[in-house]
C-alpha cells in the first residue's frame, strides 16, 4: 500500500506542476486576447486534476477591472461591460460549506446525489464580451415595465405587480419573481431598446460574480461583516427580506449584490453536477427541464448558501420571496 500512496502523491505533484505551467500559458493568452488558445493535453489534464483539490488562481485574474457603464435609455438598468476571459468554475472539494446541504436536509442518504453539485471544477472560456446589470432589478424598474401598455403584447403575459413587504421602497430589488417573469422582462426591454437582453447563463453569472477570484466569496474565504446581505452577515441590513440594492461593496467588476440580497435567475437547467464538457459559457439546457438554477444567496440564506459556487435548483415557476432578476446585455465583438 505504501507504493500506491507514493505513486498517488507523485501523480498529484505532477498535476500541480502541470497546472502551474497551464495557468502561466493561460495568463499569456488572456493578456494577448486569445481566449480560445488551447492547452496541451498534459497541461489541460494537470489543471483539471489539481483544480478539484486546490483553489489555484484564476487565469488573468490579476488584471480584473471594472468595465464601461452605460444605459440604453434613461430609465433602463445601468449595465457594466465585462471583458472576455477564462475562469475555473465550481468549487474545490475541500471548500468550506460545500457539503452543508447534505447535513442540512435529512435524511442524508437522499442528499448524497448532490455531493458533487459544484463539480467537477473545470476551465471555462468566455470568448465574447457582455454587459451585466450593476444592480438587481428594482421595484421601480419592474413597475415601469408593468405600466407600459405594450407589456402584454410584447411578452404574452398580463401585467403583474407582486405583493411587497411592508416598507419596501422603489430601490429595493423586486422579488416574488419567477424565471418566466425574468425572461419576459428581458424580452420587453429588448423590444423597447432594440438591443438583446436576457438572463445570464450560470457560467456567465459565476465568471462575473468571481471577478478574477477563486475564494469562497469575491472578498475572501470568510464571510465577515458588512460584505453582503445574508443571515448574520450585515449590520447594514438585518432583516430576512430582500432589500435595497447596492448597500454593500461591489466586486472587482463593479457589480453589487452578486452575493446576498436575492437569488438571481440564470438560464440553465439544474442537474446535481456540472457538465464537464460545457466549457464555452453557454447554458446547460435540455428538453423537459423540470428544475432550473438560481445563484448568489439571499438575505435569509446562511453564509454557506451565498458562496459563488453554490447552485440551487428550484422550479422555473417558483416565485417565492427571495428570487430576483439581474439582466445580461449581449455586446458586439470588439
Amino acid at each position: 500500500m505504501v507504493w500506491l500512496l507514493v505513486v498517488t502523491v507523485g501523480l498529484f505533484g505532477l498535476s500541480v506542476a502541470l497546472a502551474t505551467f497551464a495557468l502561466r500559458d493561460l495568463d499569456r493568452a488572456v493578456s494577448e486576447g486569445d481566449i480560445g488558445r488551447p492547452l496541451s493535453a498534459p497541461k489541460a489534464a494537470g489543471l483539471f486534476v489539481a483544480a478539484q483539490l486546490l483553489p489555484l488562481r484564476q487565469p488573468g485574474g490579476a488584471v480584473t477591472e471594472e468595465g464601461r457603464s452605460f444605459r440604453d435609455c434613461a430609465d433602463c438598468p445601468e449595465m457594466v461591460g465585462i471583458r472576455p476571459g477564462m475562469f475555473l468554475m465550481g468549487s474545490p472539494v475541500f471548500e468550506p460549506g460545500r457539503y452543508e446541504h447534505i447535513w442540512d436536509r435529512p435524511p442524508i442518504r437522499r442528499q448524497l446525489k448532490f455531493v458533487n453539485r459544484e463539480g467537477p471544477r473545470r476551465l471555462v472560456r468566455i470568448a465574447y464580451p457582455f454587459a451585466l446589470a450593476r444592480y438587481e432589478l428594482t421595484y421601480a424598474e419592474w413597475d415601469r415595465a408593468q405600466d407600459d401598455p405594450d407589456w402584454e403584447r410584447l411578452t404574452g403575459l398580463a401585467p403583474r405587480k407582486p405583493e411587497r413587504a411592508d416598507g419596501a421602497g422603489p430601490d429595493w430589488a423586486v422579488t416574488r419573481i419567477d424565471q418566466i417573469d425574468a425572461n419576459a422582462y428581458a424580452a420587453w426591454l429588448s423590444a423597447k431598446t432594440g438591443q438583446s437582453y436576457r438572463i445570464p447563463t450560470e457560467a456567465e453569472w459565476e465568471y462575473a460574480a468571481r471577478a478574477g477570484t477563486t475564494t469562497v466569496y469575491h472578498w475572501g474565504d470568510d464571510v465577515g461583516i458588512d460584505n453582503a446581505a445574508c443571515r448574520g452577515c450585515s449590520t447594514k441590513w438585518t432583516t430576512d427580506l430582500v432589500g435595497p440594492v447596492g448597500l454593500h461593496p461591489p466586486n472587482g467588476f463593479g457589480l453589487y449584490d452578486m452575493i446576498g440580497n436575492g437569488w438571481e435567475w440564470v438560464e440553465d437547467c439544474f442537474v446535481p453536477w456540472h457538465d464537464p464538457v460545457k466549457t464555452d459559457g453557454s447554458a446547460h439546457v435540455f428538453e423537459d427541464c423540470e428544475l432550473v438554477v438560481f445563484k448568489g444567496g439571499t438575505a435569509i440564506a446562511e453564509p454557506w448558501q451565498a458562496r459563488a459556487a453554490m447552485r440551487v435548483g428550484p422550479h422555473p415557476y417558483n416565485d417565492g420571496r427571495g428570487s430576483v432578476i439581474r439582466l445580461l446585455r449581449e455586446m458586439p465583438a470588439p
